[in-house]
């Protein structure tokens, strides 16, 4: 079986829309801040509606050149039949990089009369737009060109910042399109790039149930669960991804969507990535220093997945040793880190880097304080590694059926390579993953 062996019943994201904000037994109040999503063949017919119900009066249009093609025209056409006065930023596709720049372009571009952001397409185009709609206070809502990331609903955009990408707070679309018969035209390889973000969601709630037992981290059971039922039925129906199925892909991006409320839901990013997402980070870094190879987002998150699994499997024939995780400990040297750091990551690690000297990944009271909880843990630590992992060379075989990356060579990265691309990982985000975990056990050469 390759989907979790724990799961519960089917997630129905209009119920989960409707319904108010509820307390659950993790704690917390979950409430999505999504309002509602239209999945269906030929949603964007009920845009005029849509528009009207959020008291619309006039559009600020955001796409890219593609996106254009894909729906933005379509989109303009309804518009104009509906006498729905709107203004238009085009950006230019082969340089549409979510950073200040095109912010500060958006800023300009945007009119005050405007009360509508409309954004045609995913990513990009998503992140820009959440960050414009907080700006300026106005309802956002976004036709999605593809089932390519799990942003939809989530209320934080990912921005490149001095050569580092990082997550800010922003605001998730009011309402958003999901067009059946506009995404199963999507690019093939962004359809494989959303299944590779879901597929991510094995290792991220592994993690996140790890992290809760060695560091005491708040964990929901069930936001897990969300995530656990969303990739359920998009491996049941994945076979049907490569026909551009209507199934498939609505399974694919209710996913996608279930993994941003999920977020949402827990107030952090836990649920939707674990150290699979450090791969892609690092490798896009590595990118715009070096002009490395790259791919899209959810094919790099889908390579690293087959990577941490990997790395877990090394994990399950370990025996924790205290005495040689201390020993190991002693002999870290962050002068050496900040060199290994700065030679893989160059400008783009500098405020990795700066941050070193205060981390808790070189503090020995704190090592110390977890090394009590991994060993105490231990059978408990393998038990979620089983229960929540699928096999590799499972998905793998379900990886090739689909024609999706497995490898970094795939995208011209070389497989020699990632050994220490995963072992900078834990210095990426202050979150316990696995090479958090390797770390701790004296695993790790820095």
């Amino acid at each position: 079986m390759i989907f979790s062996t724990i799961y519960s019943d089917n997630m129905d994201i209009q119920k989960i829309l409707s319904s108010p904000a509820f307390s659950c037994e993790c704690g917390k109040i979950h409430k999505a801040q999504l309002k509602e999503a239209i999945i269906e063949n030929g949603a964007i017919q009920k845009l005029p509606e849509i528009i009207k119900k959020y008291k619309g009066t006039k559009v600020f249009l955001v796409a890219d050149e593609n996106t254009m093609k894909a729906a933005g025209n379509s989109c303009i056409e309804i518009l104009n039949q509906n006498n729905i006065p709107y203004k238009t930023s085009i950006l230019d596709a082969e340089r549409a990089e979510p950073d200040e720049h095109l912010i500060g372009k958006l800023a300009f571009d945007f009119s005050p009369d405007c009360d509508i952001i409309l954004g045609i397409g995913t990513g990009v185009i998503n992140d820009l737009c959440k960050i414009l709609a907080n700006i300026t206070d106005r309802t956002f809502i976004l036709v999605a060109t593809a089932p390519s990331m799990d942003g939809f609903a989530s209320s934080t955009s990912s921005i490149i910042k001095n050569g580092l990408k990082v997550s800010i707070n922003s605001r998730c679309a009011d309402c958003l399109f999901a067009d059946v018969d506009i995404l199963k035209n999507a690019p093939y390889d962004m359809i494989i790039a959303g299944f590779g973000d879901m597929l991510a969601k094995y290792i991220s709630i592994c993690e996140w149930r790890i992290g809760n037992i060695v560091t005491g981290e708040y964990y929901c059971e069930y936001v897990a669960n969300m995530m656990r039922t969303a990739l359920k039925a998009i491996i049941e129906n994945a076979d049907g991804l490569k026909n551009r199925d209507d199934k498939a892909i609505i399974s694919l991006m209710n996913g996608l969507i279930l993994a941003g409320i999920a977020a949402d839901y827990a107030g952090v990013s836990r649920p939707a990535s674990g150290v699979e997402h450090y791969y892609s980070h690092i490798w896009d870094m590595r990118h715009l220093e070096f002009n490395t190879p790259w791919s899209l987002h959810g094919i790099q998150c889908g390579v690293g997945t087959c990577l941490a699994l990997k790395e877990y499997e090394k994990i399950k024939d370990i025996t924790p040793n205290k005495n040689l995780a201390l020993a190991s400990f002693e002999k870290y040297d962050i002068a050496k880190t900040k060199k290994i750091i700065s030679e893989h990551l160059g400008k783009s690690g500098n405020e990795i880097i700066e941050k070193l000297e205060t981390s808790d990944l070189f503090n020995r009271e704190k090592h110390k304080e977890l090394l009590k909880n991994i060993p105490t843990h231990w059978d408990k630590i393998l038990e979620i590694i089983n229960e929540e992992l699928p096999c590799r060379n499972e998905l793998i075989l379900l990886m090739n059926k689909l024609k999706a990356p497995t490898k970094s060579s795939y995208f011209g990265i070389p497989d020699s390579e990632n050994h220490q691309t995963f072992l900078i990982t834990k210095y990426i985000r202050d979150k316990y993953i696995l090479s958090t975990l390797y770390k701790e056990l004296g695993l790790s050469d820095f």
